[in-house]
């Protein structure tokens, strides 16, 4: 300061940037640790040491790539195994002598795989690195697609993909919430390396949105190609999204589209455009159900036209009927996937080793609250019902569930408080604290509300901490054993 003088210091530090005290961490603190590197380094039983480790690790880290190539392999192979013999049966008729060699090459594949993998010697290092990876994977995957690929959702991706990659339209039917449209997305983004077009269908959807319409553009008519359209000369896959809501007189527009495959042309009905066919059409529909039975049904035709006819693929909430020998819900892939939420990029969770016990119990008595819900909806849009489904103790949910992007949310909030506020308080805040409920669907939030007190959440909890119209405080005592 009295060398330069204090203006011209200031001025220095301003053009750098950065703080006074920064500035001497960087020229003194971090000039020390050069040299403390420098002189370890220079050390040859720290070199060693290091050199050991490095070995070590690359070690692991090869037997932990051979153990997931052979798994990927034996998925494939399988999946192939399984197509080729799903399509004879569907066709009728045996394979020939050349097909029957394939098949049989594939089993012993199969076989000799499942070997190697039973004699693969996993130690606790290595388990431990696979475990790892699982979850960084999972938490790349929700980061980049919002999308976790669990084991079921994996195999069902695998089933689908050669008939996407070859241009055939596929059905996704589930339940509200199951994650049939993301799981379309994901399989287009990561797959099939484009970008989808996602065209919402309504009772209410006009021919324009599918074909285009005709309109001005610098004074003169031209015909302006919907995104459908646009998608399909662009390669990208189309998601029809809740096509069961499609009107019954717009489904001939489709036929003609669910019948190409890549490769073929397909002429543009109004401008006769002849469009090459490079990318699928993936659609999702809610299943058939008792509540929804008109609404919701797909005609014959439409589903013909997609792989597996009246078969196509379902997807339901992750482990659903999932149970222990005792009879209770149990939810590996949904524990899996919001373990990677909670851990940190090294795979742990960073829980005080004194509350972890009491943290674990949380996370289980929520998840098992969600699974409940989760059952209970499916069997009331399946077989209807009222108050309490007859013959079982079940509650009947109309409108609302819990679904695993909700569960997320709410991990990801605990997460980011450090894991000091009890797990009931961040569903209070996250999820019925974040809008007042009121008319058919405050009845499923009042049912909700039973499972969570069931698992032992919301003891002490007053009516009006859950934003819910018409919650009698009488039924909450009574839900809480206070009556």
């Amino acid at each position: 300061m009295k060398a330069k003088g204090e203006n011209a210091v200031i001025a220095h530090l301003d053009s750098l940037k950065v703080d006074p005290e920064l500035r001497e961490f960087s020229e003194t603190t971090l000039a020390e640790y050069d040299e403390r590197i420098k002189e370890l380094a220079s050390n040859p039983d720290v070199l060693k040491s290091y050199r050991d480790r490095f070995e070590t690790l690359k070690g692991t880290l090869a037997k932990v790539l051979s153990f997931e190539h052979l798994q990927k392999e034996l998925n494939a192979a399988e999946s192939t195994e399984q197509k080729l013999r799903l399509f004879y049966e569907q066709y009728g008729r045996s394979p020939g002598p050349i097909e029957r060699k394939k098949m049989e090459g594939l089993a012993n594949r199969v076989a000799k795989i499942k070997e190697e993998l039973k004699g693969f010697e996993l130690d606790e290092a290595t388990i431990d690195m696979l475990r790892r990876r699982e979850i960084r994977g999972t938490q790349r995957d929700l980061a980049h697609y919002s999308f976790a690929e669990t084991e079921t959702r994996a195999e069902l991706i695998r089933e689908v993909l050669p008939d996407l990659m070859q241009g055939a339209p596929v059905l996704f039917q589930g339940e509200t919430g199951s994650g049939k449209t993301q799981l379309a997305k994901y399989i287009s983004q990561k797959y099939l390396s484009k970008e989808p077009a996602v065209i919402s269908v309504s009772e209410q959807i006009k021919e324009s949105q599918i074909l285009g319409a005709r309109g001005l553009e610098a004074g003169e008519t031209i015909f302006k190609y919907s995104e459908f359209v646009k998608a399909q000369k662009e390669g990208r896959p189309v998601i029809l999204d809740e096509v069961n809501l499609m009107p019954h007189e717009f489904a001939g527009i489709l036929h003609d589209l669910l019948q190409k495959r890549v490769g073929d042309v397909w002429t543009h009905p109004t401008t006769g455009e002849q469009i090459p066919i490079t990318a699928p059409i993936m659609a999702t529909a809610n299943l058939k159900s008792e509540r929804y039975k008109q609404r919701y049904e797909l005609d014959v035709a439409t589903l013909r036209r997609f792989i597996g006819g009246a078969g196509a693929r379902e997807i339901h909430y992750l482990d659903i009927g999932k149970k222990d020998k005792g009879g209770g819900y149990i939810a590996p892939e949904t524990l899996k996937v919001l373990g990677a939420v909670l851990a940190d990029r090294n795979g742990n969770i960073e829980w005080d080793e004194a509350d972890a016990p009491k943290k674990q119990d949380e996370l289980k008595r929520f998840v098992a609250a969600c699974r409940k819900i989760q059952e209970d909806f499916t069997l009331s849009i399946r077989e209807g019902g009222e108050e309490t489904l007859a013959r079982t103790d079940r509650l009947a949910f109309r409108e609302l569930v819990i679904t695993l992007k909700d569960q997320i949310e709410i991990m990801k909030a605990w997460k980011a408080s450090g894991f000091r506020e009890p797990l009931q308080e961040i569903i209070l805040r996250e999820f019925f604290r974040k809008a007042e409920i009121s008319g058919r669907a405050a009845k499923d939030r009042e049912n909700m509300v039973r499972v969570f007190i069931a698992n032992k959440f919301f003891k002490d909890t007053k009516p009006e901490d859950f934003k819910i119209q018409g919650l009698a405080a009488q039924s909450l005592r009574q839900w809480q054993g206070k009556e």
